[in-house]
């Protein structure tokens, strides 16, 4: 049986999990507060071809799987590698390129996981690319590796992120209906609209929480 130590420890993993988790939804939102994956999710509210779980469900899963792929890069391949670079190549300079690794690594387990579902998963399957490189998914692993996060704040913010992105989608695309309205002026509506709701959004974040980590 778990001793009091031992339930204590667990009970405070699960909520700084959710911690993070809820923190990467709302108060660190990666479109919002970082201005990542903008572009395609402008796009992605445009098409109506798509829905909006056939790509982020990729993003949520790609996330999850890059995240300790990512983590396991800064913490034991990085301090390893160190030692063999030459004196002009900073270690700084592989990030992308490890991190972008980590992200393909991880489109290829999604796939086979994806697979399994059959013609159900297929446009997921077909969303995937373009969700893996999504600038949302680099930029969370880079966060995670500045803020020098462990693995469990790191899974966990991660998750938060992708949930963040499908929170992010579903604001805009609401926002977008009703900027369709005939008060708005024609020379804003479309795109400078849109532009003008995220930086609001993204003001409104910055005003309550600050644009930093507090780890």
């Amino acid at each position: 049986m778990l001793n009091v130590a031992t339930e204590l420890s667990v009970m405070e993993a699960v909520l700084k999990f959710f911690s993070y988790a809820v923190m990467a939804v709302f108060a660190e939102n990666i479109v919002f507060t970082q201005g990542m994956g903008v572009s395609r999710l402008l796009k992605l509210v445009e098409d109506r071809d798509i829905r909006t779980l056939q790509y982020c469900i990729p993003i949520i899963l790609v996330q999850l799987v890059s995240a300790p792929l990512g983590w396991m890069a800064h913490d034991w391949f990085f301090p390893w590698i160190r030692n063999y670079l030459p004196s002009w190549l900073p270690i700084t300079a592989l990030r992308p390129v490890v991190y972008l690794t980590c992200a393909t690594v991880a489109m290829g387990v999604v796939w086979l996981i994806l697979c399994i579902g059959g013609k159900h998963s297929r446009p997921f399957r077909e969303q995937l690319p373009l969700a893996t490189y999504n600038c949302c998914i680099l930029g969370t692993i880079l966060i995670c590796a500045n803020q020098n996060f462990t693995l469990l704040e790191t899974v966990a913010f991660s998750l938060g992120s992708g949930i963040g992105y499908l929170f992010a989608v579903a604001i805009v695309d609401e926002g977008r209906r009703r900027l369709r309205s005939k008060d708005v002026p024609g020379v804003f509506k479309g795109l400078p609209s849109s532009l003008i709701y995220i930086g609001i959004l993204s003001l409104a974040i910055y005003g309550l929480v600050g644009h930093s980590i507090t780890a």
